[in-house]
């Protein structure tokens, strides 16, 4: 069924409006022809206001708050004649016609606009629709922007405090989230007087599950079994696996993975022993400024299709020696893909440059390193950096 617009012809003194309507009529056009009067305005699709040049200004008022009416009610209208004192209440739906235009070119005008009328009538119910859901969705975007400030506050209470004082040893981290809720999670802790924990995970994404589920893997870690009065520590490559079966019993999805790096420090040895699992690799960097990555493998966690193997490496420190824990967010500045090493350095340049730098100084220098770079404050990942510092007098 096709829509007939409702076209009104409103005449204010013009000696043409009879005229027009009568050629709106012939074309089948013209609904309605009215004069100016202060009564609320008919509905009306499509609007031709005929004025004298001494009409409008003599009734500029009547004709402006018509004019402002038909705008408001966004209803396209066109004005035939000369009529200054009105462009300031015209609008974008607005047609202004010269007084010397004849009858059939004004006539062709309205019968342009008279087709057209069902579609514009159309955009703007869509554009009222659209007003509408944009006006929920700014809603939706509000509350989900509080609910990831709370989870990212929430995440944030899991991290440590403050990283142990263990002299000679010192404990240093660099960490900055992609989004509010990070994929990343890292800890330092005392496991008993004379050992250190360093964890470092690296969930898959950066979203609310992955943050999640960083906060459900610290939660399930377990350093040592206690048994009355006396624990047992457990080795690092049991504690991943032990957070490998714990992913398995939640059944995620294949697609869910961590990936995770686990130490303990001797402070009595300065022995250190690591097991990873789908980790970057550690860095132990000499207190000369060589740097060596501590190999072991370990397979990723939370993949039930994947045999799970964790083996473990052992490294000591001597004086003023690092080890670098950190996730894949920042490995394209520490170390260079392998398929562009051929014969070339493992390490970028700017890592060898950091390498002599006290544990401190050295996540400063990676912070302006990272504020230097193009877009820097929208990171594509989180970027997590743990280190351990020997002290020079061990």
């Amino acid at each position: 069924m096709s829509f007939a617009p409702q076209v009104v012809l409103f005449d204010a003194d013009s000696p043409r409006a009879a005229a027009l309507y009568e050629r709106l009529r012939q074309r089948g056009i013209a609904s309605e022809l009215r004069g100016i009067s202060p009564e609320p305005e008919p509905a009306a699709d499509l609007a031709v206001i005929a004025v004298a040049p001494e009409a409008a200004a003599a009734r500029s008022a009547e004709l402006e708050k018509l004019l402002q009416q038909l705008v408001e009610r966004r209803v396209p209208t066109v004005v035939c004649g000369d009529a200054p004192e009105l462009r300031a209440a015209g609008g974008p739906l607005v047609e202004w016609v010269h007084p010397g235009v004849s009858l059939d070119e004004v006539a062709g005008k309205v019968g342009t606009l008279a087709r057209y009328a069902p579609l514009l009538k159309g955009l703007e119910r869509e554009l009222q629709h659209l007003h509408r859901l944009g006006e929920q969705l700014n809603r939706h975007f509000g509350e989900i922007d509080q609910e990831m400030r709370l989870a990212g506050r929430l995440q944030h209470d899991f991290l440590p405090r403050e990283l142990p004082q263990v002299p000679p040893y010192r404990f240093e981290v660099f960490y900055r989230p992609a989004s509010w809720v990070s994929g990343d999670m890292y800890d330092a802790f005392r496991i008993d007087e004379h050992h250190v924990g360093l964890f470092v995970a690296d969930a898959m994404g950066h979203g609310v599950a992955a943050g999640l589920l960083t906060m459900f893997l610290r939660q399930a870690l377990v350093a040592k079994r206690v048994a009355g009065s006396a624990y047992t520590i457990v080795r690092p490559a049991e504690a991943l696996e032990n957070l490998h079966q714990c992913l398995l019993r939640q059944h995620l999805p294949n697609s869910q993975f961590v990936t995770a790096a686990y130490g303990i420090l001797d402070t009595r040895t300065a022995e250190l022993t690591f097991a990873r699992a789908g980790h970057p690799y550690p860095l132990h960097v000499h207190a000369g400024g060589r740097i060596a990555e501590i190999r072991s493998g370990g397979s990723l966690l939370g993949l039930a299709d994947v045999p799970a193997e964790f083996e473990e490496a052992r490294v000591r420190l001597a004086p003023s020696e690092k080890v670098v824990l950190y996730t894949d967010g920042i490995e394209d500045v520490l170390v260079v893909p392998s398929g562009q090493r051929a014969d070339g350095p493992t390490f970028t340049t700017q890592l060898v440059q950091w390498a002599t730098l006290s544990a401190a100084d050295f996540l400063h220098a990676v912070a302006e390193h990272l504020d230097r770079r193009e877009g820097s404050l929208h990171p594509a990942d989180d970027i997590t950096l743990l280190v351990l510092e020997a002290g020079p007098g061990q």
